[in-house]
């Protein structure tokens, strides 16, 4: 081979080289958009659409079996809501004053009443032998009408002073629980109160709700505490709630952590006739997204859609709900696979603009 060949055939290499390195570069752009418009097509085949501004996810039923994705049928309910407000646990020192005061009156009652049966009986005996032919004198029949009067003054006295002291009692404290604190034998309540057993709450409800009546509570806790504990209906109280506004009814509950003046959180449950129909949506359908609860409801055709839900009442099963329909269908597993799925359309989407 000669010199000359040798040249050529080095410049036909050197040609061939630098053609193949062109075609690789001024088609590198056009393979990756080429490349991209497929995997879009294949991301987003009849998955994703718009419709009025919602997104709309399409599965096949076989896409959703081998996603994991289940559905769930929601539970209807009526709801009966709860009732918010607030009580203080009552010193009962008063109460325990009314009581000694009260067996201490009728003890000096039931003494005047005797020392008078005598003082009477003791006059009457006077009398008749003055009577007859002056066998004791007048003044000692005059002596026995005196301490008898004074006996029926002193009884009179202390029947009134009882009297005023169990109206002052249901006066400060209303009739039932005055009852219960001045009886004559310690009630089982009142016992449990002077034991420090159970403690005594004035509990303040709004003016709408509903009285309480004979064996009804209201679940109790103390202030920036956690135990919630059941407090049992006593009577209405007389006195207002000067932190709170409402109506105030008297409770008893047990002591554990409670201590006098402390003020409790109070939930009681609404009347009957007020309860909201709905729907709970089980906890396990949510998904949260810019801060909010949302679920994907199944519609026709296989589709989901995403819908705002309340994370506002909570209930054993998951989240109370109005405005849905009760037949309504909702993602129970898989959820968050859907909401990766909206994300990619809305990506592309952006992408596109």
């Amino acid at each position: 081979m000669n010199k000359k060949t040798a040249i050529i055939i080095g410049l036909q290499a050197f040609l061939i080289v630098l053609l193949f390195w062109m075609l690789i570069f001024y088609g590198k752009d056009e393979f990756e958009d080429f490349r991209t418009e497929q995997e879009e097509e294949i991301e987003s085949i009849d998955r994703v659409t718009e419709k009025e501004g919602i997104s709309i996810v399409s599965l096949s039923p076989a896409v959703q079996k081998n996603s994991g994705i289940s559905t769930a049928s929601v539970t209807p309910m009526a709801y009966l809501g709860k009732i918010k407000s607030f009580g203080t646990v009552m010193p009962i020192d008063t109460l325990i004053v009314a009581k000694t005061k009260l067996l201490n009156l009728k003890a000096a009652l039931t003494s005047a009443q005797t020392n008078s049966r005598q003082h009477q009986t003791q006059y009457k005996r006077l009398k008749a032998l003055n009577a007859d032919d002056k066998n004791v004198s007048d003044l000692a029949v005059q002596q026995a009408l005196t301490l008898a009067s004074n006996d029926r003054a002193t009884i009179n006295s202390k029947a009134l002073e009882i009297r005023n002291l169990q109206s002052n009692v249901g006066l400060q404290w209303g009739n039932a629980l005055a009852k219960q604190a001045l009886s004559n034998q310690t009630t089982p309540l009142f016992q449990g109160l002077l034991t420090r057993k159970n403690v005594l709450i004035q509990v303040s409800l709004p003016f709408n709700a509903p009285d309480p009546t004979s064996g009804s509570t209201v679940q109790v806790t103390a202030l920036n505490g956690t135990e919630s504990i059941s407090a049992a209906y006593i009577s209405a109280a007389t006195q207002g709630d000067s932190n709170g506004a409402g109506k105030t009814f008297y409770y008893r509950a047990p002591a554990n952590n409670l201590r006098l003046g402390m003020r409790v959180s109070v939930e009681a449950s609404a009347a009957q006739n007020k309860a909201s129909n709905g729907i709970v949506i089980p906890s396990s359908a949510v998904v949260w997204y810019a801060g909010m609860p949302w679920a994907y409801f199944k519609e026709d055709n296989n589709q989901f859609i995403r819908k705002p839900i309340s994370a506002d009442t909570e209930v054993d099963a998951g989240w109370f709900n109005k405005g849905f329909d009760a037949s309504s269908i909702v993602v129970v597993k898989g959820a968050q696979l859907l909401l990766s799925e909206e994300f990619k359309y809305l990506i592309k989407n952006e992408n596109d603009d």
